[in-house]
């Protein structure tokens, strides 16, 4: 999980930028702060991966913060996206080694992509270990079905739904969790509640704004959203695809 601190002084842009990071399930809030003096304390008390900054706060901007990171040994510097409405800071933001600069009002779209490049400054820090099989559990029993065999996956209620083949199996786990786990083995979270295993997609069919649907080889078809396009094709790019 990307550990991620939001700093904004406005609280409705706080809102917002939440809803926006709902659908990637590798992104963890652990605090929001509305000054840089907020933000410095949440900073002091636990590991942040990723720091989402506005630049105007009341006390000090953000970029005075960037320059004051990074953290002291052993804790890395998190890496910065910041989220401001003044463009004229933008060259400064990349001097200081900013991932990104992301104007209001946000946009979803170019969130995720802001997004995919910090996942991939991040990636060494990351140790999620690749899941080889699944337990399923059904009563006294147990089945492990392996990861290079499921199609897909999807939730009904509090249980994801397991797809091998005709075979459905039914697994008390979050939606987000799984995706988290089976990234490493080619998988890739292509709706809030869907994951898709990318060896399996054959054809990418467009659809208005953005959208698309996925059409494995079997012939399932799967809702591709455009907030989640931009990683769904940094995985097939990985797979060849």
């Amino acid at each position: 999980m990307i550990r991620t601190l939001l700093v904004d002084d406005v609280a409705l842009a706080r809102d917002k930028l939440r809803h926006l990071l709902g659908v990637h399930a590798d992104i963890q809030i652990v605090g929001e702060a509305c000054s840089i003096a907020g933000a410095r304390l949440l900073l002091a008390a636990e590991p942040v991966d990723l720091l989402l900054l506005d630049i105007q706060l009341p006390d000090e901007d953000g970029l005075q913060l960037a320059r004051s990171l990074p953290a002291p040994a052993p804790a890395p510097a998190p890496a910065i996206i910041f989220t401001t409405a003044h463009s004229q800071h933008a060259l400064a933001s990349y001097e200081l080694g900013a991932i990104d600069y992301l104007p209001k009002p946000l946009d979803a779209r170019r969130l995720a992509v802001a997004l995919e490049r910090a996942r991939r400054h991040l990636s060494p820090r990351q140790t999620v270990a690749p899941l080889a099989a699944l337990r399923i559990r059904n009563g006294g029993r147990s089945d492990y079905i392996s990861a290079a065999d499921i199609d897909y996956i999807d939730s009904a209620g509090h249980y994801a739904c397991v797809h091998v083949g005709r075979q459905v199996h039914l697994l008390r786990e979050s939606i987000g969790r799984l995706a988290e786990q089976l990234a490493p083995a080619g998988f890739v979270q292509v709706q809030r509640a869907v994951i898709v295993n990318c060896s399996r997609v054959r054809s990418l069919l467009p659809r208005r704004n953005g959208d698309a649907t996925l059409e494995l080889l079997d012939g399932t078809q799967l809702p591709l959203s455009r907030s989640h396009r931009e990683a769904f094709e940094a995985c097939m790019r990985q797979r060849g695809g």
